[in-house]
């Protein structure tokens, strides 16, 4: 930069492009700072596309820089007329300062550059610093073209009309470079012929006929692409002309003109209302210039709209990552998500995802449409996918806390409700969906009006997504729910059974018999019946109201089944064992050796029916042994556990019991679980059996023979006659008096048949507490007696009183006594 001594940035230049080629670095701060500097804020365009690119090129030493200058002014180095050499080498950059006015009412003639013109001077070309070389004035003619709107033709009059010094030959290459250049697009620019030291000999129109219609020749003989084969002149440039007096010869004249010229600048007639102008927002323009200059400088085929497709993009991301990072990350992170008001938090990111939206729209809209809409996307998408993250959390909390409202509440509902099981799941899944679908609105992070759109589709998708997750909980919690129903019934049912098949098993094995089996087995079948296949078997299929299907149901019977079988198993192993089998037969034995057929006690009169009655009911006792030992029904059958094949489960019908000696290893599985579950002694507690029965019997045996014994113990003779001898008087005294003969009677009698009822143990055991009763209150009245007698004794005197009551003290402790 040049002249910056002032601290003016709008004063300085910038060297664009040096004489080595090279491209300047951060022009952008150049640019935004004279965009902004130059401008007051009313004036500011938001699109960033209010200013104008405007370069001159000619030949060396032809005054250009001293036009610019004086045109808009900027201060760009001019020739040192002395020297006679070159003085603006590469491209020079400059803001206008001001633009050259005829109107009086301006200070000094400068218009404010409310337009923000920038300003290119291109190195003059045909100087003999650079001699044959003419690569540098080519790329530099191109660089002009592809950035600028208006091409200033910088030639002096005595130079119209020919062809090497009006630089016809670069005007060719200029129409070439633009033919390649905008073909596709048909996109003008214009090109403004300012004829210097202008004489007025040769009027103005036409100098520029004769401009004209060498440019018309030049064209006529460009090769052209197929598509422009038959395009004119016009189908890609504008012709201007104007014309400048000599500066030294007619100076009043040539600062006239110049300020005539600043005029078509301020009033944008030059720039045909924007129709030249390369659509490149400003902030933008810095990036641009320089991609085309590298193209150019690298000799690579320059693609402009291809170029203009990368700055865009390269911006639009610019601008979308300052917005996604320091806007919508900044306060996404910031914002502490209020678990207990989701509400609130999905408001707060709907404003900020559309906060984040406009400021992009405002900023990108300027750029390529294409880009810009499909950046959008992309911003659409980062932040989508952020708040996708926080929707899907809330919509997941808001699915568990149904899913544990529900887990909570369906006990009670469960006992409130008249629904049946299966009507009652049916309704509580259609109102937790209800109300997930109810509640899952608040959460749209878009409009309701862009629900369906694509902008809302991403969140619509994550609905959806956490409804199926939802569903799927409720598949699982209803499956859940059915599971613990079955446990219910299979466990409420099974409880019943062992409940009547234990009062069953006592009732039968009471009084065993070689059919008791055969009745168990019926029994347990009616069981069955009863609890399992009447209430629950439907067109032979069986159902459980609690909403299963077909295999699930079919499981459940089987488990009833099953569990049926296992109470079976240990209600019978339970209550026969080798103490309860020979409690059993001892009863059997008790019951048929102590009592008849009609149940009245047995009396033996001699030893052989007590002995026979003996052999008889023990060998009725040991004949039911078998019964107890194996469950056999009378037809010689065992009862059989079968096996049960669950789905995930395996039948543990042997579990309960240990192996024994009676089953060998050779067996088969099966086999022996089918022995183990009907066998119920096994040889070693049968002979335990046996040797306890023979003990416990043989001592029933021993007590009835002692009774006996001692019910047949007779009195000797001699007592008899002493009896008669020494009672004679009192007999013949009883028989002369007939109370006390009829009293003897009757007392005899009554001993006679107390003896054969063996009732006079119960008798004696009566006398005797009425004797002791009688004592106790005849007791209990003498004392009261005796109290009351010395409560009515009253004394003379204190000291009468005082032994008295020594002396009434001692009696009650002698009453005590007694």
């Amino acid at each position: 930069m040049t002249d910056t001594q002032k601290g003016d940035i709008a004063m300085a230049s910038v060297h664009l492009v040096n004489e080595d080629k090279l491209f300047v670095k951060d022009l952008d701060k150049y640019v935004e700072k004279c965009y902004i500097g130059n401008n007051d804020s009313v004036h500011v365009n938001s699109d960033g596309l209010n200013y104008h690119i405007v370069s001159v090129f000619g030949s060396q030493s032809t005054g250009k820089s001293t036009l610019l200058n004086r045109l808009f002014g900027t201060h760009f180095d001019v020739m040192d007329e002395e020297k006679r050499q070159q003085t603006t080498k590469g491209i020079w950059f400059s803001h206008a300062n001001y633009i050259a006015s005829t109107d009086h009412s301006i200070e000094d003639g400068k218009r404010s550059n409310n337009s923000n013109i920038y300003v290119l001077d291109v190195e003059g070309v045909d100087g003999r610093e650079r001699a044959d070389d003419k690569d540098f004035e080519r790329k530099s003619a191109l660089f002009a073209l592809a950035t600028s709107e208006v091409l200033i033709v910088n030639i002096f009059e005595h130079q119209v009309g020919l062809y090497q010094g009006a630089n016809m030959e670069l005007l060719k290459t200029v129409m070439e470079v633009n033919l390649s250049l905008f073909h596709e697009q048909s996109k003008k620019c214009l090109l403004l012929f300012v004829i210097r030291d202008f004489t007025g000999l040769t009027p103005i129109s036409n100098l520029g006929q004769s401009l004209e219609a060498d440019m018309n020749r030049i064209w006529k003989d460009l090769n052209k692409p197929e598509k422009c084969t038959d395009s004119k002149l016009e189908d890609f440039f504008d012709l201007k002309f104007f014309a400048i007096s000599h500066k030294h010869y007619q100076p009043e004249n040539f600062e006239l003109n110049i300020k005539q010229l600043g005029d078509e600048f301020t009033n944008e007639r030059l720039f045909n209302h924007n129709s030249y102008h390369k659509q490149i927002p400003v902030d933008a323009w810095a990036l641009y210039s320089e991609k085309v200059w590298d193209q150019i400088e690298n000799n690579k085929d320059l693609d402009l709209p291809t170029q203009q497709i990368l700055v865009s993009k390269f911006k639009c991301n610019e601008i979308l990552n300052n917005i996604y990072d320091d806007v919508f990350l900044s306060e996404f992170s910031s914002l502490e998500t209020p678990t207990h008001n989701p509400v609130s938090s999905c408001e707060y990111f709907k404003k900020l995802r559309e906060k984040c939206i406009s400021n992009y729209d405002s900023q990108a809209s300027r750029y390529k449409s294409t880009v810009y809409l499909d950046i959008r996307k992309d911003l659409t998408s980062k932040i989508d996918t952020k708040l996708k993250v926080f929707q899907s959390s809330i919509l997941s909390n808001l699915s568990d806390s149904l899913i544990s409202k529900l887990n909570s509440d369906f006990p009670t509902l469960k006992k409130s409700s008249k629904l049946s099981f299966k009507e009652l799941l049916l309704s509580v899944n259609e109102d937790t969906i209800k109300s997930f679908k109810n509640q899952s609105i608040n959460y749209l992070l878009v409009d309701e009006s862009d629900a369906n759109n694509k902008d809302g589709l991403i969140y619509i998708e994550n609905y959806k997504l956490e409804l199926e997750k939802l569903e799927k909980m409720l598949q699982d919690f209803t499956s859940t729910l059915k599971f613990k129903e079955s446990h219910i019934i299979i466990n409420k049912i099974t409880k019943k059974f062992q409940i009547k098949f234990k009062d069953a098993i006592v009732e039968e094995f009471s009084n065993p018999s070689t059919e008791s089996w055969d009745h168990v087995a019926i029994k347990f079948d009616e069981l069955i019946e009863k609890l399992l296949t009447k209430p629950y078997l439907n067109n032979s299929h069986f159902d459980f109201n609690i909403d299963l299907s077909h295999n699930e149901n079919e499981t459940v019977h089987l488990k009833i089944l099953r569990n049926f079988y296992h109470k079976f198993d240990s209600i019978v192993h339970d209550y026969i064992n080798d103490d309860s089998a020979t409690r059993i037969l001892r009863n059997i034995f008790e019951d048929s050796f102590k009592f008849d057929s009609d149940g009245l006690p047995l009396v033996w009169k001699t030893f052989n029916q007590l002995d026979s009655q003996f052999n008889k009911s023990r060998d009725q006792a040991l004949s039911l042994l078998p019964v107890l030992c194996n469950m056999k029904k009378s037809d010689g059958t065992y009862i059989k556990k079968p096996i049960f094949e669950i789905e995930g489960e395996e039948d543990d019908a042997d579990s309960d019991y240990d192996d024994d000696d009676d089953f060998s290893d050779d067996e088969s599985s099966n086999s022996n679980k089918e022995l183990r579950f009907s066998k119920l002694l096994n040889s070693k507690q049968q002979a335990k059996v046996k040797l306890r029965f023979k003990k416990e019997t043989d001592a029933i045996y021993l007590d009835a023979k002692r009774s006996m014994v001692a019910n047949k113990t007779s009195i000797p003779t001699f007592i008899y006659v002493l009896l008669v001898i020494l009672g004679w008087n009192e007999f013949i005294t009883i028989l002369r008096n007939p109370v006390l003969f009829v009293l003897a009677i009757l007392i005899i009698t009554g001993l006679y048949f107390a003896y054969n009822m063996q009732m006079l143990g119960p008798m004696l055991t009566v006398a005797n507490t009425m004797v002791n009763q009688t004592k106790t209150v005849l007791r209990e009245k003498l004392k009261d007696v005796l109290l009351e007698d010395g409560d009515k004794v009253q004394l003379p005197s204190e000291t009468t009183k005082t032994s008295k009551n020594k002396a009434s003290t001692e009696e009650v402790y002698e009453l005590q006594d007694l």
